[in-house]
């Protein structure tokens, strides 16, 4: 990936607060935007959410509904 040039640098910062309080707002609800579903940590990276139907049928919080692929980082 080429190098930012100095003027492309604020322009990224704007870009990635957005993208942190767009999370964040999604967070708060408590719901998976894409299928409604309860968000839960991801305790391994500090600040990672999941959809509680992300994963294989063993790691989802119901198995007979569909996977979802949601997870988001606030921070």
């Amino acid at each position: 990936m080429a190098s930012m040039t100095k003027a492309q640098k604020p322009a990224e910062k704007v870009r990635r607060e957005a993208r942190l309080a767009e999370a964040i707002a999604i967070v708060s609800t408590g719901k998976c935007p894409q299928c409604g579903r309860p968000l839960r940590r991801n305790l391994a990276l500090t600040g990672w959410w999941q959809c509680s139907q992300y994963g294989a049928e063993g790691f989802r919080a119901d198995a007979s509904e569909p996977s979802c692929s949601f997870q988001t980082f606030t921070a």
